[in-house]
């Protein structure tokens, strides 16, 4: 058989519609999961560490313990600034794959989000060529098989969803024609590689769901439809269920290809629905509570707010990264948050949930808190005022929780995960402003115009299992997607090395 075990992601596809359409009899593959094989809900770090999902996938290590949490933008203990996670911060040998690859397995992975190379690999890679996330680089093992790829399939359609629709209908048409085309490539890419030889484990993610879902969410929500419907191409509203059903086609042929004695693990990474927003409040929360104080740009930075579209646009289309990090580099880079005098407590870049981290003695570069009595008692007091903002609208809290790093991970937590954790709650509409005694109120769009995301992530993960040696049609009791790793190494027979923080689900097979 071409592979011994068949591991597919679906990266942020909203499984609840998922199963909904294959329950209508539109998604024939995930009707066949569903109907012959084991299920299992999968509980996650959307409400603690949102871009921590695919590093916990692929190690089975908690991301409050590898610390790797927003790739583009992540504070770095000991630095003063942002930084994107760099290649030399990252140890692909926890990677599933590779750990397999060190027992002996032979190995393939194909475009698992938010990973890098391992040159020692037993087998081939190919890493960002299309992702929704695009932190590193694509790259290949061997690294000759980037340009075989390339020569025949070429890149993938779409490089950025942010950029590419230019925010115009004509775009956006654009944009669903370019994700189905990549989805279908993805599946060709895949197809060849798995008969190329006989594979231990072959890995493929489909990451055409995650952008589908941020770009198209506005398209597929019935009031848009209702409202807009005159000036919408019929096609936009259904782009969401376009994307999936040929994600589901691609599925179907690679379990085909795969053989009928191999184990199929198909994996949901998380969900996708509305944006709410919230985060975007806590910069100014804090510097109303008077614990935040924006330091003034330069002449020099301030000079780029003068620079003429174009000038920015061709900056953004030939330097990689951010569109601030690539003004930061050509003209002049923005102040250091922490640095800033009179700065106690920061807002940092978490996705869904808000992130709060103190400038604590001894860690930052130039703290102004000092552990232990301070740090605790500034700590209450800002959890106290996160908990009672309330939205204008319908006087109820915006807050649904706030807890500490500690209580979310323990005492030996990472030194860079953000030291308060604020979820919003998601059933209050879109949080665009808040209001309370102390701060008064605070306005802030939940969906800025860069990028212009309408929609987020949700809380809805999932495992299949398919094959002889799995329970056929079974709901079994939820677990946790640091699972998965364990779980697939215990599956090729490979032992768990002791650092994982999930557990082998040793009762998918009869």
């Amino acid at each position: 058989m071409p592979a011994k075990l068949l591991v597919i992601g679906i990266d942020a596809a909203e499984a609840t519609l998922l199963e909904r359409w294959a329950e209508e009899g539109h998604l024939p593959t995930v009707s066949r999961l569903l109907a012959e094989g084991a299920r299992r809900e999968l509980s996650n770090s959307m409400n603690t560490l949102p871009g921590a999902i695919w590093p916990e996938i692929t190690t089975g290590r908690s991301g409050g313990k590898l610390g790797h949490f927003y790739h583009p933008r992540q504070i770095h203990t000991g630095e003063a600034d942002f930084r994107p996670l760099a290649a030399d911060d990252i140890d692909p040998r926890q990677y599933f794959w590779n750990v397999a690859s060190d027992a002996g397995c032979r190995v393939a992975v194909v475009d698992v989000p938010q990973v890098i190379p391992y040159d020692r690999m037993n087998g081939v890679q190919l890493l960002e060529w299309g992702c929704h996330d695009r932190n590193f680089e694509t790259a290949t093992h061997p690294h000759g098989l980037i340009n075989e790829i390339r020569s025949q399939y070429g890149n993938h359609p779409v490089d950025s969803c942010d950029r590419f629709h230019e925010n115009t209908i004509e775009g956006y048409v654009r944009l669903r024609d370019a994700l189905i085309e990549g989805a279908q490539k993805k599946t060709a890419i895949s197809l060849d590689l798995l008969a190329r030889r006989k594979w231990d484990l072959f890995t493929s993610v489909y990451c055409e769901s995650h952008c589908v879902g941020h770009q198209f969410w506005t398209f597929h929500a019935a009031s848009y439809i209702a409202d807009k419907a005159h000036n919408v191409p019929e096609a936009l509203h259904h782009t969401i269920f376009d994307v999936y059903r040929e994600i589901d086609r691609g599925m179907g042929q690679l379990i085909e290809a795969a053989g009928p004695d191999a184990g199929v693990l198909v994996v949901v990474s998380h969900g996708m629905g509305p944006k709410i927003g919230g985060p975007q409040l806590l910069p100014t929360f804090l510097k109303k509570m008077g614990l935040y104080r924006p330091k003034k740009r330069s002449a020099r930075v301030q000079l780029r707010r003068l620079i003429p579209k174009p000038i920015r646009s061709l900056v953004q289309s030939f330097l990689p990264g951010s569109t601030e990090e690539r003004l930061e580099s050509v003209f002049g880079r923005r102040p250091l948050e922490m640095d800033t005098p009179g700065n106690r407590a920061l807002a940092v870049p978490n996705n869904r949930c808000g992130a709060i981290r103190l400038n604590l003695a001894g860690r930052e570069p130039n703290g102004t808190v000092q552990r232990g009595a301070e740090a605790d008692a500034l700590i209450e007091e800002i959890r106290r005022e996160l908990l009672s903002l309330k939205d204008p609208s319908s006087g109820e809290s915006i807050i649904r929780e706030v807890k500490t790093a500690t209580e979310a991970f323990g005492a030996e937590h990472h030194p860079d995960v953000p030291d308060i954790l604020v979820v919003f709650r998601r059933d209050l509409g879109s949080l665009s402003a808040c209001e309370s005694s102390r701060v008064g109120r605070i306005a802030a769009p939940a969906l800025p115009e860069h990028p212009p995301r309408t929609g987020d992530h949700t809380l809805e993960s999932r495992l299949w299992a398919l094959g002889d040696q799995f329970w056929h049609n079974i709901d079994l009791a939820p677990a946790n997607v640091l699972d998965i790793a364990p779980t697939v190494l215990h599956l090729l027979g490979v032992e768990v090395p002791a650092w994982t923080d999930g557990h082998a689900l040793t009762d998918l097979k009869v």
